[in-house]
């Protein structure tokens, strides 16, 4: 940010506090991954993973999908480049936004293939409870499921709707105006009384006067 000249205000910090919730989301799905290769160990094994197996473990599965990680990473990072075309008053509205969290993504990304595998072999301890022990996560698999069997049945008439969908967006993209940010008219009165130069403060005060009596007539 200092590089690039980028101030801490209100829209850069506000970059970062969006950027938050997205920034774990690698950790996670190498976290997730890591749990499930260790449940599988166990089912397998019949025993819990232990010193050198439970390290290989986590090894492989970080291995497994930290390519994942990143490129979710990234397509979150690539969304926020168009608010770098923006020009004239929201581009300068909105630019540190994107800033601060097009840098936050793109660091948390390297992180969670650098130092998220290292931080799993030490932290992931202890007995790994498999999800379809938990209530939720069996509801949740039963209302997922279904969705995730149709479009793996049907690979390409789900990439055609996915097409269509993105196709359709071009009718509300065509219809946006050059515009960004739309005209603000809150009906308020800007009142800017000027002076002729070298006028007296006598009169000064009677003309102030006279036109506060004005605009309290014309608001009535």
């Amino acid at each position: 940010m200092l590089w690039l000249g980028q101030t801490s205000n209100i829209m850069s910090l506000g970059g970062i506090a969006i950027a938050i919730g997205a920034m774990i989301d690698a950790a996670i799905i190498m976290v997730e991954n890591a749990h499930k290769a260790l449940e599988h160990f166990r089912d397998e094994k019949g025993h819990d993973a232990q010193g050198r197996e439970r390290f290989e473990v986590i090894s492989v599965s970080g291995q497994e999908r930290w390519a994942s990680a990143v490129l979710f990473s990234l397509v979150i990072t690539v969304s926020f480049v168009p608010v770098f075309s923006l020009g004239a008053q929201e581009g300068r509205l909105f630019r540190p936004l994107a800033f601060t969290k097009t840098f936050s993504m793109f660091f948390a990304s390297i992180l969670g293939i650098v130092l998220v595998p290292v931080l799993m072999t030490w932290l992931i301890r202890g007995k790994i409870t498999p999800e379809r022990q938990n209530p939720i996560n069996r509801f949740l698999i039963w209302a997922y499921q279904p969705f995730v069997n149709f479009a793996l049945r049907f690979r390409w008439l789900t990439l055609l709707l996915a097409l269509v969908v993105l196709a359709l967006t071009y009718i509300p993209f065509s219809r946006l105006g050059k515009e960004f940010m739309p005209p603000l008219n809150e009906g308020t009165l800007l009142y800017m009384p000027t002076a002729i130069p070298g006028m007296s403060v006598t009169e000064a005060t009677k003309s102030y006067r006279s036109r506060i009596a004005f605009c309290g007539n014309f608001l009535k």
